[in-house]
């Protein structure tokens, strides 16, 4: 009984556990349907296909500081001749109680000059120590679409066939459609995301990044569905970017996030 309602405690509230975006776009509200970058291996994979040159990113978030609750990421894209390809792994739970781990395969691919398609295929593992260990699969697709002036409407379709870890667990695998747009302007990109969730749920989400040159970037956003204010932002010199994000919960508290990147 007392790990039942363990597993309940931290991951039936999928927002928590299982929406993960990285630094850049949690800053910018959560937002990341029309972005592009490494961080879209969490979001769109489509977003992907507009990396130039190898890139790894490592980050690290803690659930609100009242907890001890965190989440260890690690992401991987390669662009190619055929496509771009990417690694995930990220690892969310509480330290020698529990662990949500999900790993996860991307590609991305420009079918025409203003088309990207991609898809994600991920394995999921629930780990509570000596009471429950269970695992699923689920696919993931998404595609851009390039306007001109740099504008960008993307769609995501997570978890397509709804996969689920049947009756071993509490725990749900999210399945939601996730729209957004972005635009760029002389020195600000805006960013907004619409997503409707299986479970009937809709939430808005709202960004905006401001570019101080090529080495600063300063981000803010806000969430809707949870209710939800995001800050940030990144430094970027050479071939390194270090980001930082701060998600304000206004009954649930803080949860600080950084990330470091480098291109090869």
């Amino acid at each position: 009984m007392v790990g039942r309602c363990l597993i309940l405690l931290l991951i039936s509230y999928e927002s928590i556990a299982q929406t993960y975006l990285g630094p850049r776009f949690q800053a910018m509200g959560n937002t990341g349907a029309a972005l592009q970058g490494i961080y879209s291996l969490a979001v769109n994979p489509a977003g992907l296909s507009a990396l130039e040159r190898p890139t790894v990113s490592l980050d690290y978030q803690h659930h609100f500081f009242a907890t001890d609750i965190t989440t260890q990421s690690a992401m991987l894209g390669v662009p190619t001749r055929l496509g771009t390809f990417g690694l995930a792994v990220r690892q969310y739970g509480l330290k020698g109680a529990f662990d949500d781990i999900k790993a996860g395969f991307s590609f991305a691919k420009q079918l025409a000059p203003y088309f990207i398609l991609g898809m994600s295929a991920s394995f999921h593992q629930l780990y509570v120590p000596n009471y429950l260990s269970t695992s699923a699969l689920s696919v993931d697709v998404g595609m851009q679409y390039l306007f001109g002036e740099g504008a960008i409407v993307g769609l995501q379709y997570a978890n397509v066939g709804k996969a689920d870890y049947g009756s071993d667990a509490y725990g749900t695998i999210p399945a939601y459609l996730r729209i957004g747009v972005s635009y760029p302007l002389v020195a600000v990109l805006v960013s907004a995301d619409v997503v409707y969730r299986a479970v009937g749920s809709l939430g808005g989400h709202l960004g905006i990044e401001y570019r101080l040159g090529e080495v600063l970037h300063l981000r803010g956003g806000l969430s809707v569905n949870p209710m939800e204010r995001h800050a940030g932002f990144g430094f970027h010199w050479q071939r390194l970017t270090f980001n930082t994000a701060a998600s304000f919960h206004s009954r649930l508290g803080t949860s600080p996030q950084i990330g470091l990147c480098y291109a090869f």
